[in-house]
């Protein structure tokens, strides 16, 4: 099995363990549809600086780690249901992410829902400030003994959970984003990463996206992914489904370092 395989297989096992209930307060994702999936601004055609007329960012956390702090938004969600008996499932993963490269500190807010990505209702709290590991439940309570899973929760990489693009070719639209001047680029299903899924003999990925570049920080500032999929697993002990995933990342505050403290109780 491949690192990345293993990176979310092992999350995905976390998350089955761990018997916290409901989710956090995080505002909803973007409307899920194929409609939606262009960016509701103004659009200006101009080419980029030179060097970026394509880009490879096989993890979309490419380059995140020099910037002295910020903030992302990821969301992973499938609606479709099981091959073997069709019936309906669907799956919802979330994960807010701050980062402080001067303590060096992390903070990771994971929620997860449904029985495609896990057992129940699910909101784990890691934070990393230096060496030390903390980790809470839905229940505000901080967890002893637990240092592998707390690890595991504030080292969340995104690139290893959704993937990114191999080469992605400029579309000829820039347009701001967060307040980040951005350049958009095509995606289709051969030039994605997706380390999620996993494929059978016979399965089938039809794929519209669209990765958004910073230039001038050199980091992915926005990715979006519709995908119709045909009898793929989410995890390796996973049943095969068919459906559509969805995928969002969103990073902003770009520069701004997060005020990041030890968790209440810990």
């Amino acid at each position: 099995m491949k690192p990345n395989r293993l990176y979310f297989a092992g999350l995905l096992t976390l998350l089955f363990l761990s018997s916290c209930r409901g989710l956090g307060q995080t505002p909803p994702p973007p409307p899920y549809s194929v409609e939606s999936l262009g960016t509701s601004l103004a659009l200006t055609e101009n080419a980029p600086p030179p060097g970026f007329e394509k880009v490879s960012f096989p993890g979309v956390e490419q380059g995140l780690q020099a910037l002295p702090g910020y903030h992302y938004l990821l969301d992973l969600r499938f609606n479709g249901a099981f091959v073997d008996d069709g019936q309906l499932v669907s799956g919802h993963i979330q994960a807010e992410v701050w980062w402080d490269s001067v303590a060096p500190a992390r903070r990771v807010v994971l929620q997860a829902e449904g029985e495609a990505f896990a057992a129940a209702n699910q909101q784990l709290e890691g934070v990393r400030i230096g060496e030390n590991y903390y980790l809470v439940d839905n229940s505000e309570r901080c967890l002893t003994n637990v240092e592998d899973a707390a690890r595991g929760v504030a080292d969340l990489d995104a690139g290893s959970m959704i993937g990114g693009v191999v080469e992605g070719i400029y579309s000829g639209t820039q347009a701001v984003l967060n307040n980040i001047q951005a350049y958009r680029y095509d995606v289709t299903a051969q030039s994605a990463r997706l380390p999620m899924i996993r494929l059978e003999e016979d399965s089938e990925i039809s794929l519209t996206g669209e990765l958004w570049v910073s230039p001038e920080y050199n980091v992915v500032i926005r990715y979006y992914a519709n995908l119709d999929v045909s009898n793929i697993r989410l995890s390796d002990a996973g049943r095969p489904v068919s459906g559509q995933l969805f995928i969002r990342f969103d990073l902003s505050d770009v520069g701004q370092v997060p005020n990041i403290s030890i968790p209440y109780g810990c």
